[in-house]
């Protein structure tokens, strides 16, 4: 993923100065920054909580003092800022045609000792863009990586209809699985910036229909806490999050036993909770199940996992849990999870 600059923008020191007479001239409209334009909402963003988390290479120091320009680049009125909160809300409230002032150059000195200098308002945009872009795709990773939480696929537009219904699943680490018509597949999920367009690239296997239906370059058209939607050209998908207590999860990771060893031990009994809401099935008690290496095994009930401490033969490796009528003996559910070995 590509670096960027991390700026500690100390903007009140730097170009709010309040400790100065107030300017008595008429404002340059290029040195101001209007009501509504893009520079304007892009500081309105990152005063404020988008998606529930600031901005992280951006602060602001309060307090502070922001100048007003009405319509005719006259001063109109000087506003002291407390908090993040206050920021937002005034600039939220501004009226169309008010401006407010900025002093450059906007200086600071970086991590790594280089200097950085910021000299106009496009300059200052390219900063904040940058920082909005990390931000979101920070925002992106963690809002889909929700533990207890898995992401309902809607079908939207194309011809791959058939998805309707199925599920995703993002662990932190960048795996995913994907659960369709009673199977799973693994692969990996990963965010970036294309310039200023957010893109999801998924790639999955275990089967070639299904890879053949999701292995690209989706853009996100869209996202929030609770909705992302995606396009290709082809298709079109609204992800839904789908939270369910204590949890509801198909994709078990494990640290590897050895370090690059691609082996780890699954504990099954303790994923049982999670898994468990698939099945459709209200009451454990009133069913038994059993595991299985292969769908073929759990169609015929041979070869059972008898060692639940379970060390995995292959990595990823699909597993199989077949739940019986404790009654009658009859088939009620199948569900596969996918065992994941990472090194840690």
């Amino acid at each position: 993923m590509k670096n960027f600059l991390y700026l500690p923008l100390i903007l009140l020191i730097t170009f709010f100065n309040s400790c100065e007479d107030e300017p008595i001239s008429k404002a340059d409209p290029s040195k101001v920054i209007q009501v509504d334009s893009e520079l304007y909402n892009l500081i309105e963003r990152a005063a404020g909580k988008d998606f529930e988390n600031e901005i992280t290479c951006i602060d602001f120091n309060y307090a502070f003092t922001l100048v007003i320009y009405d319509e005719n680049m006259d001063i109109f009125d000087n506003q002291v800022i407390q908090s993040d909160i206050e920021f937002s809300e005034f600039l939220g409230m501004l009226e169309e045609g008010k401006s407010i002032s900025l002093s450059y150059p906007i200086t600071s000195i970086l991590n790594n000792g280089e200097h950085y200098v910021i000299n106009n308002n496009d300059e200052l945009k390219e900063a904040i863009d940058k920082c909005i872009q990390a931000d979101t795709i920070t925002t992106c990773n963690n809002i889909l990586c929700q533990s207890t939480c898995i992401w309902k696929v809607k079908h939207l537009d194309g011809p791959n209809s058939e998805y309707e219904g199925s599920y995703f699943e993002v662990n932190y680490s960048g795996n995913v699985g994907l659960y369709f018509q009673e199977n799973a597949f693994s692969g990996t999920w990963v965010t970036y910036f294309i310039e200023d367009e957010l893109h999801l690239n998924i790639f999955l296997t275990g089967g070639e229909s299904v890879s053949n239906d999701w292995n690209f370059d989706w853009k996100v058209i869209n996202f929030d806490e609770t909705q992302m939607q995606i396009e290709n050209g082809t298709d079109s998908f609204l992800l839904t999050k789908d939270c369910y207590e204590p949890c509801r999860k198909f994709l078990f990771e494990e640290c590897e036993t050895q370090p690059g060893s691609q082996r780890s031990i699954f504990d099954l009994e303790s994923y049982f909770e999670c898994f468990f809401p698939f099945t459709g099935i209200s009451d454990p008690s009133v069913i038994t199940w059993n595991y299985y290496e292969t769908y073929e095994d759990m169609l015929a009930e041979t070869n059972p996992i008898t060692n639940l401490m379970y060390e995995n033969i292959r990595n990823p490796q699909i597993i199989y849990i077949r739940f019986d009528d404790i009654s009658t003996g009859n088939p009620r559910a199948y569900v596969p999870i996918i065992l994941k070995a990472i090194n840690c």
